[in-house]
């Protein structure tokens, strides 16, 4: 059904030409291809509406068939005995047999009641078939004869996806190089099965090519692409343990995917904070879709651009902060920490004093600011005030308990705030810290 064209869809596409919007419309129609077919930045920004339309990204909720390890989706949380992997001649739920039948008709079923043979065009998808995120590989009968052992399960699984690429041509089948299939097949895979390969060896700093990491990835590069052209590469962009302190990974990135690019890498899939909440995800949810079109991008230039857009009132207080976060890590060569402490964060980029100085002097400039900007503050500014009381953690002190009271008092403003409940990935509750502090 063709969807009405309304005023505000107009406007904001006016907004798109003339240049008032940042991040010009970046789709298939209007703007030069992309070095990567596909692009996906799992962000709260990028999961929101038009959003996509216009950076030109994706988004793993809505453009694939079945994402990571969700085969439970599909089997069930109870499957079929046939289906659960025998391990050490034990069966074991938590994990599967990738030989099994049932698991096959199952997906069959499953692909063809959600999105049919894939040959009306618009109709096929990516659909991922991974195993449960553990390192453990079923070793009944039939996957033994496929080629499996008690740590690589690659021969059953790409097995299974030899049959579900062969019965759906058109559909593409990933899995990932990843613990028990970390180990490329024996021989080539079908031209519509890929396979993500994890960054998570490549160190996040500017000399990460230096590195045993990144002789280890490149490895694992090669091997998986004598197997498939189709290489997708899942990356990182945000401390897992804190979403709400400022994270300046973007020179790091560019110089990322431009030795991604240079390795033919088909996709990028850059894993961020999910829905939840995390400081500066506007502008860099922006610049990182722009980097995916072009390598060579001016970050610089176009950070004070964005803020200069979209935060009239403080945006050059704000880029030159954060352009200030980002020189750092490029001067000092200091990994940044995927899951890194405060006491982490402080010594890699986060200096203590012009962070105090900056999260004041903004506080001071948002007075002035109105609408979207002043919305926009507001949750920066509760976000920063837990990065504040981070930092008097580190040095205890009875002069910083009132500071400490309006902090937290500031922080509690967070349940009236879409997004933020947490402050990382696990075990990271706002409402739980604020507890755990408030004595």
């Amino acid at each position: 059904m063709k969807k009405k064209t309304t005023f505000k869809a107009i406007y904001n596409f006016c907004l798109c030409l003339i240049g008032l919007t940042s991040c010009y419309a970046q789709n298939k129609n209007v703007h030069p291809a992309s070095p990567f077919e596909f692009r996906g930045i799992y962000s709260p920004t990028n999961a929101l509406d038009n959003i996509r339309d216009q950076y030109g990204t994706h988004h793993v909720d809505y453009d694939w068939g079945l994402w990571g390890h969700n085969l439970h989706k599909v089997v069930g949380e109870n499957p079929d005995e046939s289906i659960v992997a025998t391990i050490d001649g034990k069966k074991d739920k938590d994990q599967y047999c990738f030989s099994s039948d049932k698991m096959y008709s199952q997906l069959v079923e499953y692909i063809i009641d959600n999105f049919g043979d894939g040959e009306t065009p618009g109709s096929s998808t990516r659909i991922s078939i991974m195993p449960r995120d553990n390192k453990k590989s079923c070793t009944c009968k039939q996957c033994i004869a496929a080629g499996n052992t008690a740590t690589n399960a690659t021969p059953a699984v790409t097995n299974m996806l030899r049959k579900l690429a062969k019965r759906f041509p058109k559909h593409q089948f990933f899995t990932s190089a990843y613990h028990s299939t970390r180990m490329a097949p024996t021989e080539k895979l079908p031209a519509n099965v890929g396979v993500f390969i994890s960054a998570i060896d490549l160190p996040m700093r500017v000399t990460f090519t230096e590195t045993k990491g990144y002789r280890t990835f490149m490895g694992l590069v090669k091997e998986w692409k004598e197997k498939t052209d189709l290489i997708y590469v899942w990356d990182y962009s945000r401390n897992f343990s804190d979403y709400l302190s400022p994270f300046p990974c973007l020179k790091v990135m560019q110089r990322r995917l431009q030795l991604f690019n240079r390795l033919g890498v088909k996709g990028i899939f850059l894993n961020g904070s999910g829905d939840d909440y995390a400081t500066f995800d506007d502008m860099q949810t922006c610049i990182l879709a722009k980097m995916m079109y072009d390598l060579a991008l001016d970050v610089d230039a176009e950070i004070q651009k964005y803020y200069k857009t979209n935060y009239p009132e403080t945006g050059k207080l704000i880029a030159d902060y954060y352009l200030q976060l980002e020189h750092r890590v490029d001067e000092s060569n200091h990994i940044i920490p995927l899951y890194g402490s405060m006491e982490e964060e402080v010594a890699s980029y986060l200096n203590v004093k012009a962070f105090t100085e900056f999260r004041s002097r903004l506080e001071d400039a948002s007075k002035k600011a109105t609408g979207a900007e002043k919305e926009k503050l507001r949750y920066m500014l509760t976000a920063l005030s837990f990065t504040h009381l981070q930092m008097l953690a580190m040095k205890p002190s009875d002069d910083n308990q009132q500071l400490k009271a309006q902090l937290i008092e500031q922080l509690k403003g967070h349940k009236q705030l879409k997004g933020m409940n947490n402050y990382g990935e696990t075990d990271a509750v706002i409402d739980t810290y604020i507890q755990k502090i408030d004595n």
